[in-house]
């Protein structure tokens, strides 16, 4: 579902996923698959203009905010926000977080992160600013045996771990819940790689934008 700030209305669960987009790929599909399975009402795909990373510079900001428009746009569930992009400039998760506080005060929001983003959380931008502003959905890449004990998240001072079956039960923030599920262990940074040297997207990036993405980065 394509989305603006005007037309969305307030829900009960809502996970933010946001990231570069450096391209979209099946991992990305994957995890907001996932945030929905966990029991999230909406997942909110929010492409950035990152602080932490520096872009490929092979697809601006309105390109990738149109990829991720085309590729769930018959996903009821699914929003795609461009409250970052918009800004044309680097936009901290927290001013995000705060833009939906200010916006939506009765709901606190579900930051979608995988393993790495949450482990270096601490290094973000005005931290820990972002305990009170929302609880931390922290999902896991596959690996060839998953084991819940060995893949547990790092813990972060102040963030109260909740068991899975519970996280329905948090109304404040400041919560961090493991997600017990496998997603493919793709990067952006390996698809870009492809694609420049002509190599098949197949099984990395989603059918409906593989000629695009093929296209986009391949080298010139």
């Amino acid at each position: 579902m394509i989305d603006t700030v005007s037309s969305v209305k307030p829900i009960n669960k809502i996970g933010l996923f946001g990231g570069s987009f450096d391209p979209p790929h099946l991992g990305h599909v994957a995890l907001v698959h996932a945030g929905l399975a966990m029991g999230l009402d909406e997942v909110w795909v929010i492409p950035a203009f990152p602080v932490h990373r520096v872009l490929s510079g092979k697809a601006d900001a309105g390109t990738r905010l149109l990829w991720l428009q085309q590729l769930f746009e018959s996903e009821p569930r699914v929003r795609v926000l461009d409250w970052e992009v918009s800004q044309s400039k680097p936009t901290p998760a927290v001013h995000t977080l705060r833009k939906f506080k200010a916006t939506y005060p009765g709901i606190v929001p579900w930051l979608m992160l995988g393993q790495d983003a949450w482990q270096g959380l601490e290094s973000w931008f005005e931290y820990p600013s972002h305990q009170k502003l929302c609880n931390v959905a922290v999902f896991a890449r596959q690996s060839d045996e998953f084991d819940e004990t060995s893949n547990r998240s790092t813990s972060h001072t102040g963030w109260q771990t909740v068991a899975m079956d519970r996280w329905t039960e948090c109304v404040t923030p400041g919560h961090y819940c493991d997600v017990a599920v496998l997603l493919p262990d793709v990067s952006a940074t390996l698809i870009r790689k492809n694609a420049a040297m002509g190599l098949s997207l197949t099984e990395l990036v989603p059918k409906v934008l593989q000629s695009d993405i093929a296209r986009q980065y391949r080298k010139k």
